[in-house]
Order: structure tokens, then C-alpha cells, then sequence
């Protein structure tokens, strides 16, 4: 049965229409059902033409039903069915033929959302030489997405695949969980030979079993120290007395910055700074002042924003000061 990329193609098993948006491999395309992307083998769909001519010969009045002679709907079954509940980081390979046999070419990635919970996404893979994909989401109770593809030759580097999920709680507060995931070339030729073997088309490594996620569970020993148990750390080094000033130079916050990149610093400082801004505004305090440094001023433009959205914050300004230069931003609480 031959398809095309744009063709219209039949779910057997859901009833569903898709569009063909890619091709996997000799036994497997790519559809787009309702804006969701998964993998399905081929002699799991079909033309819909027959379908289209059988619903218009069914074209006729319709008669009355009672409430309980109709049929519950069936759910929809996509890239998530069957797989266990929780977070999971999941990888379909692309296969080519390379000359006497079929090697892996690239790893599409996706993430699963298994869980009743609508989180916010933000994501990075990060290779040798920098940042190979960086995206946020938003992601859907029992949803899947799809991230990137990464080069077969790429996974051989062992890119670390950092992953932050966050749940609006308030205006100034969120609930997050977060880890690195760093797979060993070992490891990633057993699980494409396992789904091999199994005739799967991809592999899922669960990152977490549900939101938010104990700590007394995260047994991965493959994974480094994550954002949020720094951030936690902090939280529990609170200072007794009310805060005038809080320095969110990175190396005030944490003991060793090596293996954080750009994202995971800046994550921990804006949570630093957020924890001692509810500080001052609790404890009625009339100023802050953060010194965020000149650096490229990313991390000033955020706390910026955030001031602007804060009821509590008369105004705030960023002028040449002796003691910190441009490096500082003094805010003043309304009373």
C-alpha cells in the first residue's frame, strides 16, 4: 500500500482520519491526527475513500434513541497508549539501508506527558559544542510532543537532555520538577536492540512517576544533580532576618557551576530572586535591591518583567550606583 506525504489515511483501529506527514522507515509513516504527531505501521491504516462512499450511502433520517443505547466514546490511541504512567523522554530511530543492512540514521524525540497534570515544558539538549535543540511547551493531560531529531553520530557524544516541568500554582508561584538524563552508548544500543527484538518502534525512559515527584524517588544514577535540589537547598538556607539586598551572582548561590549551562543558571537565579522578593513584600519591607551584574542583561530584562507584573512593587530603577554600577536594580514596596 503506497502513501504519499499530504495524503488523507484511515486509523483501523480508532476510526480516526490523519494526514501523512512523514516517512519512518520501510514499515512505519508519521501522521498528524488533531495537531498530534505519532508513528503507526503501515497495515495499521488505509485509504479512507472507502469510508467516505459507505458514510454517504448512510445518509438517512435519523431515529430516536434512548440515553443508554448509545455507545460510550472510544478514546482516541496515539503515541502515549501503553506506556506506563509518569514523565517520559521517548525516541523512535530512523532506519537506512547502508549497503548489506538497515542502520540507525537519526532519533526522533518526543516527551509523554502519562499524567492528569497541564505543565508548562522547557527543554534543551545540549551536545559538546553548545545547544543542539532548546524549545518550552505546553503540555496537555496524557499527551504526547514531539522535541527534535538527533543524529544517530550525535548520541555517540552523550548529550545531556535537560528537562524542567512547571505547574502555575499563583501569580509569583510555581511548582517544578526537574532533572538531566545523560544515556551511555551502551545503554542506547540495548534499548534499540530490545525494541528490536520486541518489534517496537521506540524505546520511553520514564524521568519521573508523577508531579511533583518525592525526592525519596529519584533512584537514576545516571543523572546529575538536579535545578530543583539547588533550589531547594537555598530555600532551606533562608536568612532569619529580612533581606535589603540579595546578590544573585551565580557563584553566591551555588558551591560549583560546572556541567550548568546558561539555562539551568538562570533558572536558579530568578527563583532566588522570586524567593526574596516574597521575603521583603511578607515582611512589609520598604526596598530590595538585586544585584543581578551587567553581564548580557538577559537576567535583568527577567526580573524587569516580573516587577512590572508585581502589585506590591511601587517602582523600581536601574541607575549608576558608586557601590554597584549598572549592575544592580533598587525596588521600592507600596505601603
Amino acid at each position: 500500500m503506497k502513501f504519499s506525504i499530504g495524503d488523507i489515511v484511515l486509523l483501523k483501529r480508532t476510526g480516526e482520519e490523519g494526514r501523512v506527514v512523514d516517512f519512518v522507515n520501510k514499515d512505519m509513516i508519521e501522521v498528524e491526527v488533531g495537531g498530534t504527531h505519532f508513528p503507526v505501521f503501515l497495515d495499521e491504516v488505509d485509504h479512507p475513500y472507502l469510508k467516505w462512499f459507505t458514510d454517504k450511502k448512510k445518509d438517512r433520517p435519523a431515529t430516536i434513541r434512548h440515553i443508554d443505547e448509545v455507545p460510550v466514546e472510544a478514546q482516541a490511541k496515539g503515541i502515549g497508549h501503553g506506556v506506563a504512567s509518569g514523565f517520559h523522554l521517548s525516541f523512535l530511530p530512523v532506519f537506512r539501508f547502508d549497503e548489506y543492512e538497515d542502520v540507525v540514521d537519526k532519533l526522533k524525540a518526543y516527551f509523554i506527558n502519562q499524567t492528569p497534570h497541564q505543565l508548562t515544558l522547557q527543554y534543551e539538549c545540549l551536545g559538546q559544542s553548545g545547544a543542539i535543540f532548546r524549545h518550552k511547551a505546553e503540555l496537555r493531560p496524557f499527551s504526547h510532543f514531539y522535541l527534535h531529531d538527533i543524529p544517530f553520530a550525535a548520541m555517540q557524544e552523550q548529550p545531556r537532555f535537560l528537562w524542567i516541568l512547571e505547574q502555575q500554582l499563583s501569580r509569583l508561584h510555581a511548582g517544578s520538577l526537574s532533572n538531566t538524563l545523560r544515556i551511555k552508548p551502551k545503554k542506547l544500543f540495548e534499548y534499540i536492540h530490545h525494541i528490536q527484538q520486541a518489534n517496537k518502534p521506540m524505546f520511553h525512559i520514564q524521568l519521573a512517576e508523577d508531579f511533583p515527584l518525592p525526592a525519596a524517588t529519584l533512584p537514576q544514577p545516571e543523572l546529575k544533580e538536579s535545578v530543583g535540589s539547588i533550589v531547594t537547598a537555598l530555600k532551606a538556607g533562608k536568612k532569619e532576618k529580612p533581606r535589603t539586598e540579595i546578590d544573585l551572582h551565580i557563584e553566591a548561590l551555588v558551591a560549583d557551576t560546572r556541567g550548568l549551562s546558561n539555562f539551568e543558571m538562570l533558572t536558579i537565579q530568578m527563583e532566588a530572586f522570586g524567593d526574596a522578593l516574597d521575603e521583603a513584600m511578607r515582611n512589609h519591607q520598604q526596598s530590595l535591591v538585586v544585584i543581578h551584574g551587567v553581564g548580557k542583561g538577559r537576567l535583568k530584562e527577567e526580573i524587569h518583567q516580573v516587577l512590572r507584573e508585581t502589585a506590591a512593587v511601587d517602582f523600581f530603577q536601574h541607575d549608576w550606583n558608586p557601590r554597584y554600577g549598572y549592575g544592580a536594580t533598587e525596588i521600592f514596596f507600596r505601603h
